[in-house]
């Protein structure tokens, strides 16, 4: 045997994709964080002061609205993992930005109290 039959004989490395994937699988829901996040941390601002009953009432709105896309990420995230195999569903960056949209969601009700007993 040559060189060339010794390393065509070797077993190919499986390579973990699972990263890669993981990626992918959140890239939509990440891509929000930075809207839902400024609004987030502008309306806190805002309920540290005065603000007119519009003003309320269009922040009240608007966390409607993110806590509506949470709720779409969250389902479509579920629904792109569900064949997903187990190293990618389990990863890690999944894990987390479920824990970030669990945070956007406690801001988001934090916010509403605060603007409802104002």
């Amino acid at each position: 045997m040559d060189m060339q039959e010794q390393e065509v004989e070797r077993p190919r490395r499986k390579t973990d994709t699972s990263n890669a994937e993981a990626r992918q699988a959140i890239a939509d829901t990440v891509s929000r964080f930075p809207a839902w996040r400024s609004d987030l941390a502008q309306y806190a601002v805002i309920a540290e002061r005065r603000f007119s009953t519009a003003e309320r009432q269009r922040m009240l709105d608007r966390c409607e609205v993110i806590m509506r896309e949470v709720q779409e990420a969250r389902v479509a995230l579920v629904m792109g993992l569900m064949d997903a195999p187990r190293m990618v569903a389990g990863h890690s960056r999944v894990s987390d930005v479920e824990k970030a949209l669990d945070g956007v969601e406690a801001s988001v009700n934090a916010l509403r109290r605060r603007l409802r007993d104002s």
